[in-house]
């Protein structure tokens, strides 16, 4: 190739690749303009926001959860969730028991077995009220009474609560147990479960155990809750009180409700849903 024709043909790509630079300029150059006059607002920075404690989903009556793999009809599965207590007792338990308290747990069981709630409490009673009452009743008998107390329910909290004061911590944990299963048995409506709770504010000292069932007060409508928030601020113990303050913000949501006024004002703001009845159960005035 000639030095001519060599000349000629860089100067043709010089040419070629200037045409290409100015292209490329003039497709970016666009670009910005049209992102400038797109006529939308530049992101704005995101700004950190404080979290503040909202009301959790409520949870449903009569609806308790089951276990992987067991299919059954609810009326089943709600008997083979509660087992009647069947009192068996270590050798040395049974060893160590007197005439009249191996016929006070076959009185209690006899009462089991015929649903006999007014004589199971009637027996239990007559434990608490005897001589030898609390030290000298065998941790045995006290925890058949808890169970069976728990067993009937929310009818047996007064004999329920003589147990708490009891000097052995096996025996007062199992009597707090049974006040927890009450809390979160929701074929109970909110109200059944609130007058619980108010009971175990007066005499459960656990805190553990309190705030727990305190939290139940997420799983009631909006006015069994403030009415059963301001009986705990009037009738509970020091424990509950103090515990009090953080579940008010967590079921409302709000801080500094700390008045029977101030929660009345919220409810009014906050009323109860149409469906509350469904939900929580039926009114009870």
């Amino acid at each position: 190739m000639s030095h001519f024709a060599y000349s000629l043909l860089m100067s043709k790509w010089k040419k070629i690749s200037v045409v290409a630079l100015i292209a490329v300029a003039a497709i970016a150059g666009a670009f910005v303009f049209w992102g400038k006059n797109s006529g939308k607002p530049p992101a704005k920075p995101k700004v950190a926001v404080k979290s503040r404690p909202h009301r959790k989903p409520r949870v449903q009556r009569g609806r308790p959860v089951r276990p992987a793999g067991i299919v059954k009809k609810e009326d089943e599965f709600a008997k083979e969730e509660a087992k009647k207590p069947t009192f068996s007792f270590d050798d040395d338990d049974e060893a160590n028991l007197t005439e009249a308290q191996r016929k006070m747990i076959e009185d209690i069981r006899a009462a089991l077995d015929d649903e006999d709630v007014k004589k199971v409490m009637k027996l239990v009673q007559k434990l608490q009220k005897s001589p030898e009452w609390p030290d000298g009743i065998p941790k045995s008998i006290k925890m058949a009474a808890i169970e069976a107390l728990g067993w009937f329910g929310a009818a047996c909290l007064p004999e329920l609560a003589g147990f708490l004061a009891d000097a052995d911590d096996e025996v007062v944990d199992a009597a707090v147990e049974q006040y927890e299963d009450m809390m979160t048995d929701y074929d109970l409506s909110d109200r059944e479960r609130a007058e619980i709770l108010v009971q175990a504010v007066k005499c459960i000292s656990d805190s553990d155990a309190l705030d727990s069932m305190l939290f139940e007060l997420n799983n009631m409508r909006n006015s069994v809750a403030v009415q059963t928030i301001k009986r705990v601020m009037a009738e509970g113990n020091a424990q509950s009180k103090a515990l009090l303050p953080e579940c008010i913000e967590f079921v409302t949501g709000e801080e500094g409700l700390d008045t029977p006024e101030k929660l009345d004002k919220w409810l009014q703001e906050n009323p109860d849903d149409e469906d509350d009845e469904e939900t929580y159960g039926p009114s009870k005035d």
